[in-house]
Parts: structure tokens; sequence; C-alpha cells
């Protein structure tokens, strides 16, 4: 019960966010503003002030570290010779987007509303700390292990290139930046690490309604039918392989919760578009982030408890 109190709110807001946008009062440009002032302004603020006030105390998290990238590398690994060897033989786009979308998790739009809800303050932190060390390795990695089952290869030139890109990425240079100014000790004034609190705190309910305004609803029997192994990798097998890492790796109990109720999130909503530029197959790209979506109600109350979150 207490796991499905925690996700309710969320899907909840995930609703009005798909009825703001089937009734008119938010269209597609509005929702790529929103989306823009979250991957813009508002995460990289949460991100920056997280990783700054937290100082060098992230680059203790060793266990975490090793832990998070661990996961990154066998899940994929494990989804890459179940579709190659049973789920997608001889189709290689659905091979390559089933090894990369194995292991992204919807951290963003829904694991960090999920921790926030489900912790409080602490689980704020912890996700704020998960986020800032699993995003570089989780964007590299991932599509990393579909460009090289999608080509049978990686090349030094598609490696340097995806890491420009990432390097890129303003979420992954606003944790970099943070780190580098507690390092060093640049002192930032309260005023405008208040002023980031209040841009960071619109994160949660920013998020969940892009998230509720860019799901499209499939033909849920037979999508479930064509995606149900990809669905199972990802609500089960993920969290799964993180918890037994964690075993390996301990790391406070808190910061494990977080890291494993994230990684327990359906597939993250920009696998589709991923998949649009990576000439993978789209459409069962979209099944698969709808249909994970819809079941995650089901799965994430399950782990909740397992987890003995609340």
């Amino acid at each position: 019960m207490n796991g499905l109190l925690i996700i309710a709110p969320l899907f909840i807001v995930v609703v009005l966010g798909m009825v703001l946008r089937h009734t008119g009062f938010l269209n597609q440009n509005d929702r790529t503003r929103l989306t823009n002032m979250l991957y813009w302004i508002v995460l990289p603020a949460l991100l920056f002030r997280t990783t700054y006030t937290s100082g060098t105390e992230i680059w203790h998290h060793r266990n975490l570290f090793l832990a998070t990238y661990s996961t990154l590398f066998l899940v994929p690994m494990m989804a890459f010779l179940l579709s190659y060897f049973i789920t997608h033989r001889g189709d290689r786009k659905k091979q390559a987007f089933s090894t990369m979308a194995a292991a992204r998790a919807n951290n963003v739009y829904l694991g960090l509303p999920a921790a926030v809800l489900a912790m409080g303050a602490s689980g704020m932190e912890a996700s704020s700390i998960y986020l800032a060390i699993t995003i570089p390795g989780f964007n590299l990695i991932t599509i990393l292990w579909g460009e090289i089952v999608l080509s049978g290869a990686l090349s030094f030139t598609m490696f340097r290139a995806l890491a420009a890109k990432i390097i890129k990425n303003p979420l992954v240079a606003s944790s970099l930046l943070g780190l580098l100014c507690a390092q060093i000790r640049i002192p930032i004034p309260e005023t405008v690490l208040v002023s980031m609190k209040l841009v960071a705190d619109m994160a949660t309910g920013i998020a969940l309604i892009c998230l509720g305004m860019s799901l499209e609803l499939p033909d849920i029997p037979n999508a479930i039918k064509r995606t149900w192994h990809d669905v199972l990798i990802k609500l089960l097998l993920h969290p799964a392989v993180a918890w037994a890492f964690f075993l390996v790796w301990p790391v406070p109990e808190t910061m494990m919760q977080t890291a494993v109720l994230i990684t327990a999130m359906p597939t993250a909503v920009n696998c589709f578009i991923i998949a649009g530029g990576m000439g993978l197959d789209e459409q069962y790209a979209c099944d698969t982030v709808a249909i994970t979506t819809i079941l995650a109600p089901i799965t994430i109350p399950l782990w909740v408890a397992f987890l003995g979150i609340g």
C-alpha cells in the first residue's frame, strides 16, 4: 500500500500532462519549451547546486560508481544476448534498440520525483548525487552499446564524436562544473545558491507534465505481446542487477534505495527520439516506452516494498 501511495501522485500528474495536451490547453510547442527549460535551466541548476554543496564528497562514492557502472555494462550485454539468440533473431535494429534501452531508465522525469516523494530531502540529495555520478556514463555507455550492435563494430571516430557530444550535454557540464568549483573552493554567494534551489524545486512538476505530454498510447495488448521481453528486462532485471551489485559494493541504505528505485523506472522517454536518430525501429521504441510506463505502477510498488522504503 505504501508503494502505491508513493507512485500514485506521480502518475496523477503524468495523466494531467496527457489531459493538458489532448484538451489543447498545452500543445507540442509548449511541451518543447517546457522540456528545453527543464533540460537547459532547471536540471542544470539542481545538479550544479547539489554537486557544489556536496563538495568533494562525491569523489568518495567509490562503491556507488562501481555498482552503477557495472550495471550499465552488464544489463545491456544481457539484453543483447537475449535479443540476439531468442527474441529479435535476425533483426539488428531491434537488437540494437533492446541493448541500448535496457539500462536507460527514466531517471529524470520519474526517477527524481519518485525518490523525492518516497524519501523527502534525503531522497533529493541521494538522487542528485546519483545523477551527477551516472549521467555521463548513462548517456555514453548505453548509446555506445546500441551503436556497437547496429554496426557490428566500434570505431575511434565514433567514440570521439559521441564523447564530445556528451561533454556538451548541460546535465553533464553542470555536474562537472559544480564539482570543479567545490574542488578548487570557488565561493558561490548564498543568494545565488538559494535562487538555484528555487529554480531546481520546479523539476518534479515540470518533468512529470512533460512526460505525460510525450506519451502516445499504442494498441496496448498487441504492444505488450511485441515488447514483453524488453519490458521485463527494464522493469525487473535492471533494478535486480543494480541491487545485486550493491551487495558486492555496499553504500548507505538511503543511497542504495534511491539508486535501485531509479533503475526500476520505465524506459526513458528520449529512447524513441534516439532510436529515430540512430535509424532503429522507432515504432518499436515508442511501444516499449509506453508499455513500460503503463506497467510501472505495478512494478514500482513491488520494488518500494522490497527495498523497505517508507
